[in-house]
């Protein structure tokens, strides 16, 4: 098992790997700078078996677990699952939707996020992690006639098709089918989600949130400061009425008055000068 850290990145073969958790700042891809959608902790786990022989790997595997962050009194917008895929020596090829040479699947239980390229990005990053292997021929994606809702059926397909798939579809409503054999190197990596989904690292996400709690409570101080001070104000007024009132005039037309008095001074003056 590869020993991934927790916070930073890290190199393999120079290429650089993400931390073990991060966390997704996920908007709507067709309102980027609207307000965020939803939040995502996502954990890699990858495993490695070397053959004690030579020291090469002979299997490996990847799991991306992902959970959605959801506040105390959230209703209906949970969501847990994980992305799978595998590399095997023996036979010299991979997998991107099983920790096995297994037949896999792929399902995302996000509701309300559905179509915010969540699957892409977990896809991608299991496109980039069986590119170790560029030569290992990927393990064939079979689509079935029961998983084409109405509504999904296009967005499925074109799913598997923006990473380099190619299917012969045994229907004409391209319901069913089976992808061609290709190898990892020619599987296409995707970068679209950059457009709708931030990535942080949990410590810089969890000193924003410090950051975002010490600035609220400052600010409510402020306000409770100001509230107390017009409670006083109030009574002050109750109290002594009259006065309250001459004194709220005074600071109103205080500067008003000083003009009017230096005004007359200076008539005063001229007059007195004749």
């Amino acid at each position: 098992m590869m020993a991934l850290p927790s916070f930073n990145n890290t190199n393999r073969a120079k290429q650089s790997v993400k931390p073990r958790i991060l966390v997704l700042e996920i908007r709507d891809k067709n309102q980027p700078e609207a307000k965020v959608l939803g939040l995502l902790v996502v954990e890699r786990e990858e495993i490695y078996r070397r053959d004690p022989r030579d020291g090469e790997i002979y299997e490996a595997s990847i799991r991306l677990f992902y959970q959605r962050i959801t506040g105390r009194f959230s209703q209906g917008l949970s969501g847990r699952g994980r992305f799978d895929g595998s590399y095997s020596r023996s036979f010299n090829s991979v997998s991107v939707t099983s920790s096995s040479m297994s037949k896999g699947a792929l399902f995302l239980d996000l509701p309300g996020l559905y179509g915010q390229r969540v699957g892409t990005y977990l896809m991608n990053e299991i496109v980039q992690w069986v590119q170790q292997w560029p030569d290992a021929s990927v393990n064939s994606i079979e689509l079935l006639a029961g998983q084409a809702h109405e509504k999904n059926k296009t967005r499925r397909n074109r799913f598997y098709e923006q990473f380099g798939f190619v299917f012969d579809y045994t229907d004409p409503e391209q319901r069913e089918g089976r992808s061609r054999s290709t190898s990892a190197s020619a599987l296409v990596q995707i970068e679209t989600w950059k457009q709708n989904i931030v990535e942080h690292r949990m410590l810089d996400y969890l000193t924003d949130v410090l950051n975002a709690q010490e600035h609220a409570s400052s600010k409510l101080e402020g306000c409770k400061r100001a509230y107390a001070q017009r409670i006083a104000e109030e009574r002050q007024a109750m109290a002594k009425p009259i006065r309250w009132a001459l004194r709220q005039l005074y600071y109103q037309y205080a500067s008003t008055i000083y003009v009017v008095l230096i005004l007359i001074v200076f008539v005063v003056i001229l007059f007195l000068n004749k």
